[in-house]
């Protein structure tokens, strides 16, 4: 999540480039009336262990606003 005055375009490439093997920007979404946007990306870490600065150099540029990591799932589950 970003305030809509940040330009969020190359915000993180710098980061995504150290910590990351591959990213992709997913959705952009305004949130709380336009002044927020949320950012989703699919990324794939260099080093899992590295997860925590990654997101600690996230907060530093963002705010300190929302950010949420989750995993995708290795097997799909189909009914």
């Amino acid at each position: 999540t970003l305030p809509e005055s940040l330009d969020y375009a190359g915000l993180f490439d710098d980061l995504f480039a150290k910590y990351t093997r591959s990213h992709k920007l997913q959705r952009v979404k305004t949130t709380n009336l336009g002044s927020l946007f949320q950012l989703t990306y699919d990324i794939v870490l260099r080093d899992e262990n590295e997860e925590k600065e990654l997101i600690d150099q996230i907060r530093c540029r963002n705010g300190n606003l929302d950010i949420l990591c989750g995993y995708l799932s290795d097997t799909s589950d189909a009914l």
